[in-house]
């Protein structure tokens, strides 16, 4: 199965290409504040659109599959982003990042919904292992990651400068394929929860 291919979806978010019809919406949105923060430097500079511009490339390249987060419950309205990140079919793992959510919609269950997804379709198009990279001071993320079932590998020191100019440390973390099972399987129990 395609990385991209239609149906991302379920009764909490839906999941579509980041492409230039998002542009604005992303641009507007409180999101794009709390990115700064998470962002590795490019060579083309650190402005807005600079970075879409450099996201879009990726998609062509199939360095990286950004997504535009819509919510079903409230006509379709962009709220956040997330992407899968170079994908290595030969030795089956892609990581899972970059997910930014509006504020008010956290503690939800729609970050949870949106990483089920996401490792769903990483399963689907033949995984083996899935992973995350997360700054290290963003403690929240991954706590959040491991409470998906993800086990934390290591630090990396120093590892990517940031657009801000600083050098971070980041967190790998991975599940590998019958972790990730398992990690939809409970995961579809926590939103059945939610539901009811």
């Amino acid at each position: 199965m395609d990385l991209t291919a239609p149906g991302l979806e379920n009764d909490f978010i839906k999941l579509v290409p980041l492409d230039e019809q998002f542009r604005e919406d992303l641009r507007s949105n409180d999101t794009a504040e709390h990115m700064w923060s998470s962002l590795p430097a490019i060579q083309r500079g650190a402005g807005f659109d600079a970075y879409y511009d450099h996201v879009q490339r990726q998609a062509t390249t199939g360095e990286m599959y950004a997504f535009a987060l819509l919510d079903p419950n409230d006509g379709d309205r962009f709220v956040g982003v997330t992407a899968l990140v170079s994908p290595n079919k030969m030795h089956r793992r892609v990581r899972l990042g970059y997910t930014w959510l509006e504020p008010h919609l956290r503690g939800r269950g729609i970050y949870a919904a949106t990483q089920k997804l996401l490792i769903e379709r990483a399963l689907a198009w033949g995984a083996k292992r899935v992973e995350w990279f997360v700054e290290e001071p963003n403690t929240r993320a991954i706590r959040a990651i491991q409470s998906l079932g993800a086990i934390k590998e290591g630090t990396l020191r120093q590892y990517e400068k940031f657009a801000d100019g600083e050098w971070v440390n980041v967190v790998v973390l991975s599940m590998v394929r019958d972790e990730a099972k398992e990690a939809i399987r409970r995961l579809g129990l926590i939103m059945t929860e939610s539901e009811a």
